[in-house]
């Protein structure tokens, strides 16, 4: 089943509540759009521009971000279960309350990032780089988890 989005551009629209599980939107342009608790579980996001989207409370399980830019975005409360952020850009993301239980982060920018997520210490974040901006869950250890700091 596929949906038609009735929009020309995907840019700063509401997509909220939506159903988009599997959708294709690789190299897609939705940046300041808002997908408050939509379902985008396997969604197809690889190297899609989602700057300073609200994803609160969305679903993302298994969603392929990877590549994505991402910086700024609001994923508080969101379920990213196994969800690929592999090299994307997360520079000053929100991912409060996130559940990220293997959620892969390898060499992803999470520069003043939020990260104050549940199972952070289950994610994979090999070569994922932070700075002293960064929130980490009081306890966490992102260098052991192999985060490099910079």
């Amino acid at each position: 089943m596929h949906i038609d989005v009735p929009y020309d551009s995907l840019v700063n629209i509401s997509l909220d509540n939506l159903n988009l599980h599997r959708a294709n939107l690789e190299n897609g342009d939705l940046s300041g759009s808002s997908l408050v608790n939509s379902n985008l579980r396997g969604a197809f996001l690889y190297n899609a521009n989602l700057e300073r989207c609200n994803l609160h409370g969305a679903n993302l399980i298994t969603i392929d971000l990877r590549m994505a830019n991402l910086a700024r975005a609001n994923l508080k409360n969101c379920l990213a279960n196994f969800a690929l952020f592999e090299n994307a850009n997360l520079e000053n993301a929100n991912l409060e309350d996130a559940n990220v239980n293997g959620a892969d982060f390898q060499g992803a920018i999470l520069k003043g990032t939020i990260m104050k997520c549940y199972d952070i210490d289950k994610a994979i974040l090999k070569n994922a780089v932070f700075d002293d901006k960064t929130v980490w869950p009081d306890k966490f250890d992102a260098i052991q988890k192999g985060a490099i700091r910079v």
